[in-house]
């Protein structure tokens, strides 16, 4: 047999094991090239996986600023406007412990408070009480152990306590008249209370809210029932019981604590019949000159200085000074005259 044919007659493995055997030996890396490949393998290995760490991380900053701004968006949109305090009133008068209501519900003190602003909350001690004129015109009145919110240029809400309030208040008073048409509501729990020109109380009690009304017209809106009162009235709402009407005098002792917080008067150069207008005002009396007291009152006796006392003992000092006489009946009606 020829070579040609036995070479022919070889398997591709026999042919590839002589290739090998005649190869020449691939040298052997050192230990230090090795390192260096290693060092380089690797170095590509964390560029790669680092590139992908920074994509995700990218991704978790980009979704959380897209929930961050839609959350700012939103809240943006939802975000009532900041209403500007205002002025609603200044205090003409106040005695007693006098406390503005913090943003914690915490009491303080405050002794100096001059104006009041709205959004503002007051509280009174026991034996508190003020005398406020308020901006749109009128005299308001807080007794003690009242809690009350300047809510606006127009409302208050009572929470718990009495007020009074005087749409027209005599001239000597020295309230802004000129706006003694505005609107003037008192918001409670239990209803809404608004006034015609007039002189009212209201009181505010867990149950019940209870209008007594000395002159004009006060309108009630209650939950469950409305009512207008009318002068000697006072009305009572209790839950979902009918108004209580009942009769109530103009003067006396129900009264009292308002006439403690008639502000000081400066008298100085007015008639005493001004002050008498202001006098029985403040105390719920009608006025009734005899023979010729109005003459005096109106003419002769001008009166010096400010009068900073309850309007009864004030009364009593100023017709004595002017030589006049004076009685109350059981009506309300003061009858001044001259002396016999």
């Amino acid at each position: 047999m020829s070579d040609s044919k036995q070479s022919v007659d070889l398997s591709a493995d026999d042919v590839l094991e002589q290739l090998l055997k005649t190869a020449t030996p691939r040298p052997v890396p050192s230990q230090e090239d090795a390192a260096i490949a290693r060092q380089a393998v690797r170095a590509d290995w964390e560029s790669v996986t680092h590139r992908r760490k920074s994509r995700r991380r990218v991704l978790a900053i980009a979704m959380a600023a897209s929930v961050l701004l839609t959350v700012f968006v939103v809240m943006n949109t939802l975000q009532t406007p900041a209403i500007e305090a205002v002025r609603v009133a200044s205090i003409d008068k106040s005695f007693g412990s006098i406390y503005l209501l913090g943003e914690s519900s915490e009491l303080m003190e405050s002794s100096n408070l001059r104006n009041v602003l709205s959004g503002q909350t007051i509280v009174t001690g026991n034996d508190a009480g003020m005398a406020l004129a308020w901006g749109h015109g009128g005299s308001l009145r807080v007794d003690g152990k009242t809690r009350v919110e300047f809510t606006s240029a127009d409302a208050i809400t009572l929470k718990s306590g009495r007020i009074y309030f005087d749409s027209r208040p005599a001239m000597l008073a020295g309230v802004n008249r000129a706006a003694a048409g505005g609107t003037f509501e008192i918001r409670t729990e239990h209803g809404v209370v608004t006034h015609v020109g007039t002189q009212f109380m209201a009181g505010v009690e867990p149950e019940s809210l209870t209008v007594s009304v000395r002159e004009g017209k006060v309108a009630i809106e209650g939950e469950f029932y409305s009512y207008e009162a009318a002068p000697g009235e006072q009305v009572q709402l209790t839950g979902r019981q009918r108004p209580q009407v009942l009769s109530v005098s103009r003067h006396g002792d129900y009264w009292d604590w308002v006439a403690r917080t008639s502000p000081p008067v400066n008298v100085d150069g007015r008639s005493l019949h001004e002050f008498l207008t202001w006098a029985c005002r403040e105390m719920g009396l009608e006025l009734q000159y005899q023979g010729e007291a109005e003459r005096v009152a109106r003419h002769d006796a001008i009166l010096k200085g400010t009068i900073d006392t309850a309007p009864a003992d004030a009364l009593r000092l100023r017709l004595a000074s002017a030589a006049l006489a004076w009685r109350i009946d059981d009506t309300g009606v003061i009858y001044v005259s001259e002396n016999p």
